[in-house]
């Protein structure tokens, strides 16, 4: 059995031309379609993948600057100015770059997540810029939108160092997010209160322990490397 050296589809030994393209298969070496042929299925996979990633993008370009004319427009017939229209354009823009990213430096985490981190700070400082004094960006978009970043960052590094992943992965994003919250309740009352009383954060820290105490205890002593996809059939 060999493969079409054009589009990769399968085919008979009988076969002089490719029934899909019409590619002459005469004129090619047979052995070499055969020594490639392992690599074409998956690489049709990658590439239709690749493609379609690329259309949602083409798309999502058509919408999000469709909407920003609409909002823009709206606003300026109706109050002859610019006004909310500033914060839905921002978002619009925001959540295209966002799926930018995504979309086109697919599973790049060191390029997506410090991306994504710049993208939503800058969102933060405009709508801050919007609607002065400049002092909550400082205060707490910033520093939690940082430490968001952080803590999700710690998750993916985990993710790619574990030799299995299982239960073990979700017990160390919830004692990430425990830290994460004990981290935001700290900002948030040095910004408000001018002084730091831990209260709510405490409360889901102690409560997210023994769920994460307990996934451990599941995924290292009852089910030791059992893969987490193996559980959600993912």
């Amino acid at each position: 059995m060999s493969y079409c050296v054009n589009c990769g589809v399968e085919l008979d030994e009988e076969f002089i031309s490719c029934p899909l393209c019409g590619f002459n298969i005469g004129s090619h070496d047979v052995s070499e379609s055969k020594d490639k042929s392992e690599h074409y299925p998956s690489g049709i996979i990658l590439l239709h993948k690749k493609e379609t990633r690329r259309h949602i993008w083409e798309l999502s370009i058509i919408i999000s600057f469709s909407g920003l004319a609409v909002c823009t427009i709206v606003d300026f017939v109706i109050f002859k100015n610019l006004s909310w229209s500033l914060y839905a354009d921002t978002s619009i823009m925001v959540t295209w770059i966002c799926l930018t990213l995504i979309l086109l430096a697919f599973r790049k985490y060191f390029i997506i997540v410090p991306g994504l981190m710049l993208t939503i700070l800058a969102m933060l400082f405009l709508f801050n810029l919007f609607n002065p004094p400049l002092n909550w960006f400082y205060g707490i978009g910033l520093p939690v939108t940082v430490a968001f970043f952080i803590s999700v960052s710690i998750v993916i590094v985990l993710w790619n160092v574990a030799h299995f992943k299982g239960f073990n992965i979700l017990a160390m994003a919830f004692i990430v997010l425990s830290g994460f919250c004990i981290f935001t309740e700290i900002f948030l009352d040095n910004y408000l209160y001018k002084k730091v009383d831990i209260h709510w954060s405490a409360i889901v820290a102690v409560s997210i322990l023994p769920i994460a105490l307990v996934l451990l205890f599941v995924h290292y002593r009852m089910q030791k490397g059992k893969r987490l996809d193996s559980y959600f059939h993912v």
